[in-house]
């Protein structure tokens, strides 16, 4: 969190407020509290507005304003709500929100190299949310310090979404609302039936995987790859790494969950068959598998995906 607004952008504040932009989005875009947003409003003046419900002819008319071209802050000033709560009755009603976001909806229609990899990666750290009268919703929780993968995310998937930060768990959330992308993800085998064959043969999809559920490293000196999650997702990895004649691993339990993992030279063959030329990865496990892949080698590998988004 940022600290001070200047009186330009407090007066900017007040502006947006005013036009019926809702306290909690103006904080997100300053980078401050939603309290420190409701102070500078009371401090000049301006009523805050409460989380009124509106009547069912209040809903009505406000879809009837949008549609004949009326802005949603400029209906939700005229309610005494917030934008958010005139762009839910929007979206429940099924109309289509004018120019608020950008999204490939066909992104992950045909598996390229980098849709494969995406895939592999939402199945190993996104979630696909389903609540009644809203589009599904995906999306993907990291660290900080992986902040720039979803900006790789968002702009594979043509997005202009924001990526929000948490502050008091040092995380940042990326998530879009789509229909299409959800019900792709849950046909390719996100949460039940059989993985996709396409993707189960893909090193590009097994990387995404990794690189979200996987850890590489080295322990005594030696390399060393694992894989967490669910026995049947498990299962197709190790099935793929047969397929290159990496055999003799097993599933095993792991908690609530399950682990397959090995170490030593089986370990570095799966890290250059995985990472080597390698189009899109996480920068971080790009530097691990660097520095693995070049031990006892005179040559690095032949290419690397770029450390940049």
């Amino acid at each position: 969190m940022r600290g001070k607004l200047a009186e330009s952008e407090k007066a900017d504040v007040v502006r947006r407020y005013a036009s019926g932009e809702s306290a909690s989005r103006i904080a997100q875009s300053f980078g401050v509290t939603r309290q420190a947003v409701v102070g500078i409003l009371r401090r000049r003046g301006i009523a805050v507005r409460v989380n009124a419900k509106l009547t069912s002819e209040q809903k009505a008319a406000a879809v009837e304003r949008y549609i004949a071209g009326e802005s949603s802050p400029r209906i939700a000033a005229a309610f005494k709500v917030s934008d958010m709560a005139i762009l839910g009755v929007l979206r429940r009603r099924g109309v289509a929100i004018r120019g608020k976001h950008s999204l490939r909806e066909d992104a992950f229609d045909d598996l390229t190299a980098d849709a494969a990899y995406w895939i592999g990666f939402l199945f190993a750290d996104g979630t696909v949310h389903f609540r009644e009268g809203l589009k599904p919703q995906i999306g993907v929780a990291l660290s900080k310090r992986d902040r720039e993968h979803l900006v790789k995310l968002r702009s594979f998937l043509g997005s202009t979404h924001a990526i929000s930060d948490i502050s008091s768990n040092r995380a940042c959330i990326f998530s879009v609302r789509s229909e299409k992308l959800a019900d792709r993800l849950l046909a390719l085998g996100r949460y039940s039936g059989s993985l996709d064959r396409t993707l189960a043969k893909s090193r590009h999809f097994w990387r995404g995987v990794l690189d979200g559920d996987g850890s590489l490293g080295e322990y005594g000196g030696k390399a060393q790859v694992r894989l967490v999650g669910k026995c049947q997702l498990l299962e197709a990895f190790n099935e793929f790494l047969a397929s290159h004649g990496m055999t003799g691993l097993t599933v095993r339990p792991h908690k609530s969950i399950h682990i397959i993992g090995t170490t030593g030279k089986l370990a570095k063959k799966i890290i250059h068959l995985l990472y080597n030329d390698a189009p899109t990865a996480l920068d971080r496990k790009v530097d691990v598998a660097r520095r693995i892949l070049a031990k006892g080698t005179s040559h690095p590998p032949r290419s690397w995906p770029s450390a940049a988004p």
